[in-house]
């Protein structure tokens, strides 16, 4: 006998955790579908944090929702008693040639109040581990820090389950039909009926909707972490703050080393893969790649190596989410493609997906995040 629900949702990582959490929350009867375990290390958002800032460089249509986002993660704060969120502050360094646009992406984010440009003096009083080297200019934001990404994840759908919602595990969905009267969703294990269906399965989103093509690729990610031989710089505990690295040799992100966690630094590689393809070992030379970019930049970071881990992240053409409705099946929401900056907008992406789930409609201002953009692709 077919089990029905209002709504299933289909992945619980960044997105769908919360989403199931609110919808249930909400009064629904839901359905989590999950082919691994929440905290899982096969996805995009595995790993002890991700990072967090208020603004971003990709349009301020972001800043209402990470503001949002903040307030969402306080608020789980409060319910939970956990901690999610770490400020840290973050540092940004330029490399001139690294994006035509730089300059004048740095002046725009100083005019909206989000960045501070400061000069070699001024990076080296406040934060004495970096080196500018020619050409280069640093920025700093103060309204940025790190989350703990998989306890986030966990917590939602612990909250998910406390509400009533069915949260099933380790159950590997491999199609779903609309018809008029909603959805069937169909899993290696059975099938479920459902008015409502969630699509929020990250970099593995191409698999159930296919017959979309939507214009994205998965890019490995590759991570080191360091116990640092100067901590007097690079521990959050004596101010060390995120980074941010837009140098020749590539787009570099961090954090500092907390607790007996070393400092991390990682890399996209912007090498195309799959959810099913992708090499999940680093190689010595990928880490020693990290440890000699520190060096030169942070010297004094990458002491002792402690640990490395690969992830992925779906990227679309234009660095742009897509949330919105199936363009041919209104019963049916899609999140996914954050293009690596999803995990911090994770709660409020929750509050999107569930109010369209549910009302059809959002207060929030996504216009720009539709899957109709690429409707002339």
């Amino acid at each position: 006998m077919t089990e029905t629900f209002d709504i299933i949702v289909v992945g619980l990582g960044a997105a769908g955790s919360p989403t199931a959490y609110r919808l249930a929350q909400r009064g629904q009867r839901v359905l989590g579908l999950e082919m691994y375990e929440p905290g899982h290390a096969l996805g995009s958002s595995h790993g002890y944090h991700r990072m967090i800032r208020k603004a971003a460089i990709q349009g301020s249509g972001y800043d209402p929702l990470a503001d949002r986002a903040f307030e969402l993660w306080d608020e789980l704060e409060d319910e939970t008693g956990r901690e999610f969120l770490t400020m840290t502050g973050e540092v940004r360094l330029i490399a001139e040639g690294t994006d035509p646009r730089y300059k004048g992406d740095a002046l725009e984010m100083e005019r909206r109040g989000a960045w501070e440009i400061l000069s070699e003096a001024e990076l080296g009083k406040r934060f004495p581990g970096f080196r500018l080297h020619e050409g280069m200019m640093a920025t700093f934001e103060a309204g940025a820090g790190f989350l703990w990404s998989e306890r986030g994840i966990i917590t939602h759908v612990e909250l998910a389950r406390q509400h009533g919602a069915t949260i099933k595990t380790s159950e590997e969905v491999t199609g779903w039909e609309a018809d008029g009267e909603g959805v069937t969703v169909t899993t290696d294990k059975g099938s479920y009926r459902a008015a409502k269906l969630v699509i929020t399965t990250g970099a593995y989103v191409g698999e159930l909707l296919a017959e979309l093509n939507l214009p994205f690729q998965v890019n490995r990610s590759i991570n080191g972490y360091f116990a640092p031989s100067r901590p007097d710089w690079w521990r959050a505990e004596n101010g060390a703050p995120d980074f941010i690295l837009d140098v020749p040799e590539g787009g570099f992100y961090g954090m500092p080393a907390i607790g007996d966690i070393g400092l991390k630094i990682g890399l996209s590689t912007q090498d195309k893969t799959g959810p099913r393809t992708i090499r999940r070992t680093i190689e010595p030379e990928e880490v020693q790649y990290l440890r000699d970019t520190l060096d030169k930049y942070m010297p004094g970071a990458a002491g002792e190596e402690i640990t490395a881990l690969t992830c992925m992240d779906a990227y679309t053409v234009d660095d742009h989410f897509i949330i919105d409705h199936h363009p041919e099946h209104p019963q049916v929401v899609i999140g996914c493609c954050f293009s690596g900056r999803g995990y911090k907008f994770s709660p409020v992406l929750g509050e999107i997906l569930s109010s369209l789930a549910i009302d059809g409609e959002t207060s929030h201002d996504i216009d720009f995040l539709t899957v109709k953009r690429f409707a002339n692709d």
